[in-house]
């Protein structure tokens, strides 16, 4: 059977399969957001089936990106790209930018700006306030609490996201807990769909504060804490509407499925949103002693939900 994106000779370039294998690298190079399940459902649709006649899945979709008969090239026998026979299909740039995504996502590394416990789920247990994501001057990664008299919590943020995250995946295994995470998947994306119309609301009644205003309805020190008021009401119905969205890209709720898209497809947000879905909240204490960069796993408490 023939190669997608080749004739039956094996050489030969098929111009309208080359295109939408272009477009599916790109996508997934390029949209924030983009999955590898996503883009290969999107290639069902719009390129057609595989050459079997099968919806694309991740896997074949994947496999066929990283085969580097698809920008004519070929590996020896040191692992090296070096020419081959087939017609290419992408130029060499795309095929290595791919390459390097997949692999990236293979070895389960996390990019260095990735804070997965960010967005109100890692808190101080002293203070009871969100940890704020921060680099020390060296670059380390880490969670740290500002709120006004603390200042006492700090904690390498690599580990601990990693720590986390197999915990939350463990929890899989447990009864009745993908049951559970169906209900509040559809409840959080019940309330995100009512975020979307609460913004419409808010960014309505936005322009007519500004109006009030040119009209002498309201002083300006009125329209300030008015406006405050509102922009905080939007940046919490972005938040919630963005995790609608990203609970929308999780896969079939079944443990394997979760467990595959998390170590081949997921990006950062969709991990993060997978684990506020798990996770209502993780307390951290101080270090035990001041100074250490030690891993203790006794200083936080996860609240599974």
């Amino acid at each position: 059977m023939r190669a997608y994106g080749h004739e039956n000779d094996g050489i030969t370039k098929v111009p309208r399969e080359a295109e939408y294998l272009v477009a599916a690298a790109r996508k997934l190079l390029e949209e924030e957001g983009a999955t590898l399940g996503g883009v290969a459902a999107w290639m069902t649709e719009t390129a057609g089936p595989t050459v079997a006649g099968r919806p694309w899945s991740p896997t074949s979709l994947r496999r066929r990106l990283r085969n580097p008969a698809v920008a004519g090239l070929r590996r020896n026998a040191e692992g090296e790209l070096v020419p081959g026979v087939t017609e290419p299909l992408m130029d060499r740039e795309l095929f290595e930018a791919i390459d390097r995504h997949f692999a990236e996502r293979e070895r389960g590394q996390v990019p260095q700006h990735t804070y997965l416990l960010s967005g109100g789920i890692a808190k101080c247990d002293l203070s009871d306030t969100t940890l704020v994501s921060r680099s020390t001057s060296k670059g380390v990664r880490g969670y740290q609490c500002e709120a006004e008299g603390c200042g006492k919590i700090w904690i390498s943020a690599a580990p601990l996201d990693a720590y986390v995250s197999d915990r939350a995946l463990a929890r899989l295994s447990r009864p009745n807990t993908l049951d559970k995470l169906a209900k509040l998947r559809d409840e959080l994306k019940r309330e995100a769909e009512a975020a979307a119309v609460e913004l419409a609301q808010l960014d309505k009644r936005k322009g007519e504060l500004a109006g009030e205003l040119g009209a002498n309805g309201l002083t300006l020190q009125e329209y300030k804490q008015a406006k405050a008021s509102l922009d905080a009401a939007r940046k919490a119905a972005q938040e919630t509407r963005q995790r609608g969205k990203y609970l929308g890209q999780l896969p079939e709720l079944t443990e394997e499925a979760i467990r595959d898209w998390w170590e081949n497809t997921a990006g950062d947000e969709q991990r993060r949103a997978f684990l506020q879905l798990v996770i209502r909240e993780v307390r951290v204490e101080p270090a035990a002693k001041r100074g250490s960069n030690k891993f203790d796993e006794q200083r936080f408490n996860i609240v599974f939900r």
